[in-house]
């Protein structure tokens, strides 16, 4: 259930934010086009569901780490 709730909060959010904010013609020079926002922003979210959050950034810590335990 947990689930089902997280997509249609975000499927909510998605909604209110871009289509009604890109209905407004002042938004419009934000909004189009959609290419330039919006594959980058799927490619982010796919890498969220799949990595989990602040994935670089725990690998990035750990070649750090192990750099720091193995002076050369």
């Amino acid at each position: 259930m947990s689930d089902l709730h997280w997509l249609i909060s975000f499927i909510n959010a998605l909604f209110s934010t871009v289509v009604v904010g890109c209905s407004q013609p002042v938004n419009w020079d934000h909004c189009f086009p959609v290419n330039k926002w919006f594959i980058p922003w799927l490619h982010d979210a796919i890498h969220l569901v799949e990595d989990g959050a602040y994935h670089q950034e725990r690998v990035d810590l750990q070649a750090i780490e192990s750099s720091d335990s193995n002076p050369d």
